[in-house]
């Protein structure tokens, strides 16, 4: 066995010397913690690359509460247990007649003194911290940047070591002299940027006879070998490049994938907490419905006992009443629901209190003009670039499907420099006076392509499907943009009409309590009624004024934002100065040309009294 000891030697030199230059490189740091560190800076660069407000995400995120997950008994068993037990073993219990239930709907909407205080700012910002949603799509990110580094560091120089030990016996009349052989092989490899790779192998090896029959026949040798192989025709250019550019353009399609989701994400989350403020004002405007037809009712029952009105105008009152109750728990369990949603979405605990806090974007109204805006939006839409370049890579896989049909046309070459085949031990000192030199060209016919002649009819008919699918998007973005252009206008005169409603119901019940002896009590309904309505469908109009204006801004492309989850406002957006420190004394507010000739909507205005019946 002593004549391995050079082989291990020189092996073990290299390894090491391989090791202390890895380390040097990376500063001995954890070998994740620096792939994390070059798949934060490819995504800070791909971002960049697409524009300056688009946001790049860690790759280790900050330390968040674990996910509660039930362990497994044996995760390898091939039938997992099921608990599913029988009818008669499940508890069932049956309410008592005796129970309140509107006590228990009661304390459905009870809010402990904790409860979080969410406005649509902190419901943004919370959302990009703690959603799970945006987790997702943070990770997809990433798995495209650690696929590209994974297809780069196949195009980059490749080290291997292996050591190979093994037993041989040759056979001579029935007697067997066996042998112990020991190989290392250290080697690195190099992809060609055209096609094509070149290698160089350092093999050692060192035999042993086990019987030492003859003196000096333990031996030792090594050998350098050179190698190279390169495509002319099929298989080379575009054709060898092509898992490299689709991985880049891949990386560009996630970065802009991720930033539309951003966007839509902020719409999503700012028009469910608008929602729910409709809801909210919903909830509170029935209330306060309950409270008029109280009064309805107590006032036609004192008017029945003073024989003033018969007893059916009382009986109305009062079942007007118990309707209005109905539909008042009606909308508290359909926004404790939707708020328990919206949790979700957000990431928070279900069985954590929340209060919405009434707030809006307060976003100007623009002045649209439907083909600038499509125009806009055809240059602005990240996914239209999208599916503007697939339509390119399927003409790039159309070259590349013809490239196979050539012929294979291919140089090669290989030097072996070994070391001194007259020495028995000769280490790693080699003689390139011995070397063996090896070139050639390989030619082959194409005799059989059908396989390639139908993946080009399949590709070409791919970028076929590409170009429809690029006109249709166009179309359809087209289609988008004119509608939420046109639905701005429609929300503002929805509002306008809205609020006269209101206006109109308001001065119907005034007039109603000035003279009270000639309404009956359906009038009296009917009237709180109406103003319900009117109450809500105003609230209403506000919301879809301000979700019109954000998928306006949506739909052209336009909208931004901040690394917080907030909106980023344009140029001329905000055209306020009521934050400036030292406004001038006489200064004229400089003109807003965004806005229109009429006055733009009120936003949603705070609750007059706490929702305290509301979870």
């Amino acid at each position: 066995m002593q004549e391995l000891l050079p082989v291990y030697r020189h092996c073990r030199a290299i390894i090491l010397l391989l090791a202390a230059t890895a380390c040097f490189a990376t500063g001995c740091e954890s070998s994740f913690r620096r792939i994390d560190r070059r798949v934060e800076q490819l995504l800070a660069q791909t971002s960049q690359n697409i524009g300056p407000d688009a946001f790049s995400p860690l790759v280790v995120p900050d330390a968040q509460k674990p996910v509660a997950f039930p362990e497994s008994a044996d995760p390898a068993a091939e039938q997992p247990p099921t608990f599913n037990p029988p009818a008669d073993a499940l508890p069932f219990s049956a309410i008592d007649e005796a129970d309140n239930v509107l006590d228990r709907l009661n304390r459905y909407g009870e809010i402990s003194p904790n409860a979080l205080k969410l406005t649509l700012a902190d419901a943004l910002s919370l959302a990009t911290r703690s959603s799970r949603e945006y987790k997702f799509a943070q990770e997809q990110y990433v798995l495209a940047a650690l696929r590209l580094l994974q297809e780069r560091h196949l195009w980059g120089p490749r080290f291997f070591n292996d050591v190979r030990a093994e037993v041989v016996a040759f056979g001579d009349d029935g007697l067997y002299d066996a042998a112990l052989q020991v190989v290392n092989e250290l080697a690195v490899t190099q992809r060609l940027p055209y096609g094509g790779e070149v290698s160089a192998r350092l093999l050692a090896a060192a035999t042993e006879d086990l019987h030492r029959r003859v003196a000096g026949e333990n031996v030792q040798s090594a050998e350098l070998i050179l190698e190279a192989d390169i495509p002319l025709l099929r298989g080379a250019g575009l054709s060898a490049r092509e898992t490299r550019i689709q991985a880049e353009r891949n990386l560009v399609y996630a970065a802009r994938d991720f930033e539309i989701f951003r966007r839509e994400f902020l719409f999503d989350i700012a028009q469910e907490f608008l929602d729910l403020v409709v809801q909210q004002q919903a909830v509170m405007n029935a209330e306060r419905q309950v409270t008029r037809l109280l009064e309805v009712q107590e006032r036609e029952l004192a008017l029945y006992e003073a024989g003033r009105t018969p007893r059916f105008e009382a009986a109305l009152a009062e079942q007007d009443t118990f309707r209005a109750l109905d539909n008042l728990n009606t909308r508290r369990e359909f926004y404790r629901l939707a708020v328990d949603r919206f949790k979700v979405r957000l990431g928070l605990p279900i069985d954590q209190d929340v209060i919405i806090v009434p707030s809006t974007l307060d976003l100007p109204i623009p002045s649209v003009d439907l083909e600038e805006a499509v125009r806009l939006a055809m240059k602005l839409r990240l996914d239209l670039q999208t599916q503007r370049d697939i339509v390119d890579d399927a003409r790039r896989i159309v070259e590349i499907a013809r490239n196979d049909l050539l012929p294979d046309l291919d140089v090669f070459g290989s030097v072996s420099i070994p070391t001194n085949r007259r020495r028995a031990r000769s280490g790693l000192r080699f003689e390139p006076h011995d070397s063996d030199l090896r070139a050639g060209v390989l030619f082959s016919v194409p005799l059989d392509r059908e396989i390639e002649r139908l993946t080009l009819r399949e590709a070409q008919i791919r970028l076929e499907r590409a170009l429809r699918a690029y006109d249709e998007q166009r179309d359809l973005i087209a289609v988008g943009v004119r509608a939420a252009a046109r639905d701005i206008d429609r929300a503002l005169y929805a509002l306008q009409i809205q609020e006269q409603s209101v206006q109109i119901g308001e001065e119907r019940r005034a007039s109603i309590d000035a003279a009270p002896d000639r309404a009956t009590a359906r009038d009296r309904s009917e009237a709180a009624d109406e103003l319900l309505r009117a109450q809500d469908a105003r609230d209403a109009a506000r919301r879809d004024l301000e979700v019109a204006i954000l998928r306006y801004l949506l739909e052209t492309g336009q909208l931004r934002v901040n690394p917080d989850g907030s909106i980023r406002f344009l140029q001329g957006m905000m055209i306020d100065h009521r934050h400036d420190p030292d406004p001038a004394p006489d200064a004229p507010a400089p003109p807003n040309h965004s806005a229109p000739a009429d006055p733009p909507a009120e936003p949603f205005e705070p609750a007059d009294e706490p929702l305290s019946t509301v979870g």
